[in-house]
């Protein structure tokens, strides 16, 4: 299932939050090897605030986290603005209010293809869903443009392109996009994935539309 862990639920859910670490230590760092933090089998960064930082968790045993992704409130900064700045042509969507940033989107490599796309479905319409219920407006972020397709385009979310692809490392199309986040979007995501409300946070949508 998928949940959330922010800093109101931490402390009830630390196997959790620790898992989520050394999922994202294992994917980025053990396979895809980037260089970023690590400490005790765990990855971090600077955007890792106990207090702004939101992440959705899928787990099937509420201890081990097979697929997770932050989100975080851009208010001016954001992994976007600091790190990868040439990849968004226009700076003042940062300055936009209730513009969100979502990062390390991750699903554990080691599960079959059925189960990933089953967590990759769960995570994407969470996305919506978690906006919604939370009032953002837009969910930024970059990724290489194949997996903005598979992981958000096919599965019925509405992508605006924020700047051209680059190269970045190895992957010769890295491109920054944003969510609009609208009910409409979460309707559709919903309808086309067959998942519905996976955080539990809203009535799962009628007719393709409503949320009452």
């Amino acid at each position: 299932m998928l949940s959330v862990i922010s800093y109101k639920t931490i402390s009830s859910s630390p196997d959790l939050f620790f898992s989520l670490h050394r999922l994202r230590y294992q994917e980025f760092v053990d396979r895809q090897h980037y260089a970023v933090k690590t400490i005790d089998g765990m990855e971090y960064d600077e955007f890792d605030n106990a207090f702004a930082a939101t992440h959705l968790v899928y787990s099937e045993d509420g201890k081990h986290v097979l697929g997770c992704s932050r989100l975080f409130p851009v208010e001016g900064r954001c992994m976007l603005s600091e790190h990868f700045f040439t990849l968004v042509d226009d700076p003042l969507i940062y300055t936009l209010p209730r513009t969100w940033e979502g990062t390390r989107f991750c699903i554990d490599s080691a599960l079959p293809p059925d189960k990933r796309l089953q967590i990759l479905r769960h995570i994407a319409v969470g996305y919506l869903e978690y906006a919604l219920s939370e009032g953002i407006d837009r969910i930024i972020g970059l990724m290489p443009t194949l997996i903005l397709r598979s992981v958000f385009e096919r599965n019925g979310i509405t992508l605006r392109r924020l700047g051209v692809p680059h190269q970045i490392g190895e992957h010769s199309k890295i491109q920054a996009a944003c969510i609009d986040v609208s009910i409409e979007q979460y309707a559709r995501a919903c309808e086309k994935t067959g998942i519905y409300s996976p955080l539990g946070m809203l009535r799962p949508p009628r007719e393709g539309r409503n949320l009452a």
